[in-house]
């Protein structure tokens, strides 16, 4: 079971992606509330045909001018708030559906499995991500919309619901059974990616196990060829004994045991061979040799006078 600084910790980076993508989506209204109020020609096209059709009111259709800039500011605001949610819910479900994890999970070493035997599946994918978006994004992203339309008291309700449901989810993950509300709802857990480490231990469990199954068939060959001396009298039935015993040696467990016991010693070699270079102490390195001395050349020798012969 992962303990809770793991669990925060992937809550944490998958919260940092989420609010990537929040100040992308801000920036994006930013520019096109910037984009409605620059827009000179059509805010004055707008005014222009409010006050002619006010009847004689300027004051009146001046502000239903404003509303209308108002109005059009709301709206791009909560299409955003309504985007992140969508897009957090597409996040968790495709990461849950394609691989049991989300981006912080992956990186923490965790995986969202179902409680009982079976995969994932759409469905227990569908109402965990759900549940994770409602209580990190959604209830907050709906008291904003409440808050920017208008409604303080309705959007003060709002806030200590999603407050409510945000503690409801986190709370339980981080102690007891290590559960979250997403969790319970869906059926789901998560637990910590467990991979095989094999290592010299293993290797020499396979070599005994090789070798005494390789001593085990041999013990049956020798009994089996004793028993067939034994009861023998005869050249004929002696030769029958030796085919019986080569029949055994040759047979198909024989031969596969008599591989993997080669495979296992081979791969008691190799590991027996990196663990001793990986423990053997560094080679020192080797003293410098003292530079050859030069000596000076030789002096050119005299000529020797010639030899006379005598007669």
């Amino acid at each position: 079971m992962p303990g809770a600084s793991r669990r925060i910790m992937a809550w944490l980076i998958d919260f940092v992606l989420v609010v990537a993508v929040a100040v992308l989506l801000g920036s994006f209204t930013f520019h096109r509330i910037s984009a409605l109020l620059t827009d000179t020609t059509e805010l004055v096209g707008s005014s222009a045909w409010e006050v002619l059709t006010s009847g004689g009111h300027p004051l009146d259709a001046t502000e239903q001018v404003w509303d209308h800039i108002w109005g059009s500011a709301v709206s791009a605001v909560q299409q955003a708030f309504v985007a992140l949610a969508l897009i957090t819910f597409a996040y968790h479900f495709t990461a849950l559906v394609l691989t049991s994890r989300t981006v912080g999970k992956l990186l923490l070493g965790l995986r969202v499995s179902p409680t009982e035997p079976g995969v994932l599946g759409p469905r227990r994918a569908a109402i965990r991500a759900g549940v994770t978006t409602l209580a990190d994004v959604g209830c907050f992203a709906l008291a904003c919309c409440v808050l920017i339309s208008g409604s303080v008291a309705l959007s003060v309700l709002c806030w200590m619901v999603a407050v409510t449901v945000f503690w409801a989810n986190g709370v339980p993950a981080l102690r007891g059974r290590r559960l979250s509300l997403a969790d319970r709802l869906a059926g789901t857990t998560v637990g910590n990616i467990t991979l095989p480490q094999p290592g010299w231990g293993a290797a020499r469990q396979g070599v005994s196990q090789t070798m005494d199954l390789g001593l085990t068939r041999a013990r049956e060959g020798r009994a089996a060829w004793k028993n067939t001396v034994r009861n023998a009298p005869d050249s004929g039935q002696r030769t029958a004994g030796y085919e019986t015993v080569r029949r055994v040696v040759d047979s198909e467990p024989s031969r596969a045991a008599a591989s993997k016991g080669r495979a296992a010693f081979d791969r008691a070699k190799a590991a027996a061979t990196r663990k001793h270079r990986e423990d053997a102490p560094p080679i020192p390195p080797q003293p410098s040799r003292p530079p050859v001395p030069s000596y000076p050349p030789r002096p050119p020798e005299a000529p020797r006078p010639p030899l006379h012969r005598r007669d």
